[in-house]
């Protein structure tokens, strides 16, 4: 029997990362209160400045501890007052926290992951700067159970569509595991192949758009239930 294709999210999915980026956020608000901002408006500012900056400059790590100097700049622009470059240094070091974060593997992943890849074709799918997600896939531990791993600036239906095509998958038999309804579930409903929605416990907001038809949407609210999904074949020892 042909086998069933998975492909699987990384950040979020397989391993923590939105934790690390929401930490530096809170020593950002801390930082900006000590300045005489408001907490709540200095989070909303950085959230506006990163939201506008992501399709264009796209998600390197780098770019979030850029986007908080720009936040900084924008709340002195709106209080009247002048940006001082010791305090912007301070921010930037602030984000550039999230730069080799540990890769610390969701509940569940390892023996998930490795299960699965008996009897399953595995892939996995993610966007961001390509030397710093490889970091990522070779630091996990995972990549061995890979027939392929996919880095791409951003993920959509054109995304998947060329990984149907390129690996020569019929969509009956493929689904699209991960956190994210914009970058994983949507896409996967737009070309007709399955979708598993594994929520995580602290998404980033960017993220987090309506399910276009939740109805073709299995959710999962731990990565192991997966093996139930997709259990070996009675004759797989």
């Amino acid at each position: 029997m042909e086998k069933v294709v998975l492909i699987l999210d990384a950040d979020d999915t397989l391993w923590e990362n939105n934790i690390f980026y929401e930490e530096a956020t809170d020593a950002f608000a801390e930082r900006m209160t000590r300045e005489g901002f408001d907490p709540q408006r200095a989070r909303g500012t950085l959230a506006r400045v990163e939201h506008e900056r992501v399709p264009i400059y796209g998600y390197a790590p780098q770019e979030f501890a850029r986007s908080m100097a720009l936040a900084y700049r924008q709340l002195c622009r709106e209080s009247g007052r002048v940006p001082q470059p010791d305090v912007e240094a301070e921010v930037e070091a602030i984000g550039n926290r999230v730069i080799e974060y540990p890769i610390i593997l969701l509940d569940g992943v390892a023996e998930t992951v490795a299960a699965l890849s008996r009897h399953c074709r595995l892939f996995l799918l993610t966007k961001g700067d390509p030397e710093i997600q490889r970091g990522k896939v070779e630091r996990s531990g995972l990549a061995p159970y890979f027939e392929a791993v996919h880095i791409v600036p951003e993920k959509g239906p054109d995304v998947l569509q060329g990984l149907l095509v390129s690996h020569n998958l019929a969509p009956q038999r493929t689904w699209m595991i991960g956190n994210s309804p914009r970058s994983d579930i949507n896409p996967a409903l737009a070309v007709g192949i399955g979708a598993i929605h594994i929520p995580y416990h602290r998404p980033w907001s960017f993220e987090e758009v309506p399910i276009a038809d939740p109805e073709r949407v299995v959710t999962l609210h731990r990565f192991s239930d997966l093996l139930k999904l997709f259990p070996p074949p009675e004759d797989t020892p």
